[in-house]
Order: C-alpha cells, then structure tokens, then sequence
C-alpha cells in the first residue's frame, strides 16, 4: 500500500552429581540427546515496539514494517510469513520482528491495542487482526456523515477514542479476548502511542519507507520488496553473506 504524506495523529484519525565407581567392561553412558530449539515458536516483545518470532541473536534479522488494514500485508502475512518460519525461523537462522505502522486512524487505534498485550496476546491479536481485516475496516467504512462531522470537531486527544468507538474496535477486541477494562487502559496509554509514533517517525524519515510492507534485512531497507516473491531473493543473498561456508 503506497504511503501518503499527512500530518500524524490528527490525519491518522481522518516481545554434577558423583560419579559411581565403573563396572568392568562398562561402555561409558551415552549422552543425553539434545532437543533441538524451535525457534519458530519464541515470542517476544522489542523495545522498539515490535512482536519478534526466532532467535534473537539470528544471522539475519528481518523487520517488517506492517499496516493492520494493508490488504498487502494481509497477503504476505499469509503466503510469505509462513514460509519464513518453517524455512529460516525454526532453525534460528533468521529472526522476524513485526512493527505496526499507521498509515491511518484504524491502524492507530488497532495498534494501541497489540502496543499494550503480552508478547503472545499481541502476536496472536496480529494474527487474528488480519485473518479478520475486513471485519475489523468494515465498520470505520460506514461511519455517517453527521458521525465525522462531530469527530472532527473534539479535540485531537478525543478524536482517535471516539472513532474506535464508532467503528466497534472495542467489541473487534473482546472477540480476541481482550476485555473493555483492558482495551480502554490499551487507547489510554501514553506508552504506547509514543511507540506507533517512533515506528512511523523511524520507518519514513531513517528508513525513507514509501508502502507497506517494507522490510529491513539486518537495519538495511530492501527497495520494491513488497511481497514474499520479491522478498526471498534478497532474504538467501543476505544468508550467503552472513554464513560463509567454511
């Protein structure tokens, strides 16, 4: 989804014991096997704001830079993503992290719900956000006229609350298991819009970020790689750099 240029908050609204003595003859114990790590199924929280999947310490880091209602990040959270964990995460080769970017006042308030769950509850509200992104726009869509109008006409820090309301992101959030207690301290906290507001700032003015998807390949942004087709190539060329064969 190609970015526009807006101011941000108001237009956004419009994670050893003894040994006992040998027998003779005695074949020294085997080792006990070593489960290997899934890497896959680690979650946890970044300081940045994001969701990361995999092993911290991967060769390759990938950083998507992902919009809740981008039907393109819809497509390549289920075609690409997918792939990446079963190919590259599992084996800790390569870590995922997600970062929510707002391009609108849906991903705005959507995104202070997930800056505000647990590192799993945020990946799966993610998940679930995006298997369900149409029910999610749907109701913003059909806002009414008079509805906007009144909108527009609170003040700026009562705009973004008022719209969720008008667009049912408080009851899309108690279908994923976040209750309205949760989900008001969620809009309210300042933690967490200053994190969708750092995302938003670090992704267009130090990545120089034009749509979503976009991905950072260990902090380097990957120019016209806005699915998974695009995006392998550069993946397995970043492999062969950061693990030589020896």
């Amino acid at each position: 989804m190609q970015l526009r240029a807006f101011p941000l908050i108001a237009a956004l609204v419009l994670a050893s014991p003894l040994l006992a003595q040998p027998k003779p003859a005695a074949r020294p114990a085997a080792k006990a096997a070593v489960k290997a790590v899934d890497w896959a199924a680690r979650v946890a929280l970044t300081p940045q704001g994001g969701v990361r999947l995999g092993n911290p310490a991967a060769a390759v880091k990938i950083v998507e830079f992902g919009s809740l209602t981008c039907p393109h990040c819809k497509a390549f959270h289920e075609t690409g993503l997918p792939i990446i964990k079963a190919k590259y995460l599992a084996a800790g080769r390569v870590s995922y992290e997600y970062r929510p970017f707002s391009l609108n006042g849906i991903d705005l308030m959507a995104g202070l719900v997930m800056q505000c769950l647990p590192a799993t509850a945020a990946w799966g509200f993610v998940n679930r956000t995006y298997a369900r992104q149409a029910e999610l726009v749907q109701p913003f869509q059909t806002i009414g006229e008079a509805d906007r109008t009144a909108l527009a006409a609170l003040p700026q820090e009562a705009q973004g609350p008022r719209m969720a309301e008008l667009g049912k992101l408080p009851e899309f959030a108690a279908a994923a298991g976040v209750p309205r207690s949760r989900y008001d301290a969620c809009i309210a906290a300042k933690p967490g819009m200053d994190r969708l507001m750092a995302i938003r700032a670090d992704a267009v003015q130090n990545h120089n970020l034009t749509g979503t998807p976009s991905f950072l390949i260990n902090g380097t942004m990957q120019t016209d790689a806005y699915d998974w087709s695009a995006l392998e190539p550069m993946l397995i060329t970043a492999l062969k750099t950061a693990e030589p064969r020896k």
